[in-house]
């Protein structure tokens, strides 16, 4: 039976602590190495009493049903955030306030305007997944690694899958905020060059609107980001759904999506090097 286990972990780059959330497959203690699944707003993963919104992404429930259905087994890493501090986290750049209707909503604290991805994304690289691989049998090769995110954590699972290519094959980008600064987006994507083959599935629903942005405006950004991504070389899978709006009962409807399009992958192609 799989198993969700849970550690803490400091983030020295900005002197705060998480919770990790691990899922566990079936078998894993009779099994040599995983492949793994890293997401972003981990107390939105597994837990409907844990998310803010009431509905999680049941990810316990998708990897299960892959794992009975196709045999496809792997670890899920679900990092913490904090709302206190998200935007700044999950944004390299700080926020371009014309980009969104709600500024003063994001004004209220100016520890949360962007601005400390950069230092999240490392420690996430390097100092979250050395923990991983260090407590559990995980698969070290960059094929064995995919990171998902949505909303802002769609922004920072991109910066992250670019950024770090050496750690990452795979990127769910779902409902992804480049709108947060555009122009330092397009600035990083200019300079980005894609060394390694690298896959992205790109979702965004039809009923997008929230206090930061509309539906069209979402769409656009998604389908410009699907075309940013496309022009650099990345491998991509652009899904949009009309019904869908932007929260976790939707997008835990497309994570089996991006789990299968990676974990197909991966056991198709069994790493070598």
């Amino acid at each position: 039976m799989s198993r969700i286990e849970s550690f803490e972990i400091e983030i020295p780059q900005l002197n705060r602590s998480r919770i990790v959330w691990v899922y566990l497959p079936d078998g894993y203690d009779d099994g040599d190495c995983f492949p793994v699944i890293y997401m972003q707003d981990g107390q939105n993963c597994f837990y409907d009493r844990l998310c803010h919104f009431g509905n999680s992404w049941r990810a316990t429930e998708t990897m299960d049903e892959i794992d009975a259905k196709f045999g496809y087994k792997a670890i899920v890493v679900a990092v913490e955030s904090d709302e206190r501090f998200r935007l700044s986290e999950y944004s390299p750049w700080k926020i371009a306030f014309r980009a969104f209707k709600a500024k003063r909503t994001i004004a209220k604290s100016r520890l949360n305007r962007g601005g400390d991805g950069e230092k999240y994304a490392e420690f996430f690289a390097k100092n979250l997944m050395a923990e991983v691989n260090s407590r559990y049998k995980t698969e070290k090769v960059r094929q064995g690694n995919a990171v998902i995110g949505s909303s802002m954590g769609g922004l920072i699972s991109a910066y992250l899958g670019l950024e770090y290519q050496r750690q990452f094959s795979h990127m769910g980008l779902f409902s992804t905020y480049t709108e947060f600064n555009q122009k330092c987006w397009n600035r990083f994507v200019k300079k980005t060059v894609i060394s390694k083959p690298m896959r992205a599935v790109i979702y965004c629903g039809g009923k997008e609107y929230d206090e930061f942005t509309t539906d069209k405006r979402m769409k656009c950004n998604s389908v410009r980001l699907y075309d940013d991504l496309v022009r650099l070389g990345v491998d991509c899978r652009l899904v949009l759904e009309s019904g869908n709006a932007h929260n976790e009962l939707s997008w835990r409807q497309f994570f089996g999506v991006f789990a299968l399009d990676f974990l197909q992958r991966y056991y198709d192609n069994l790493p070598t090097e």
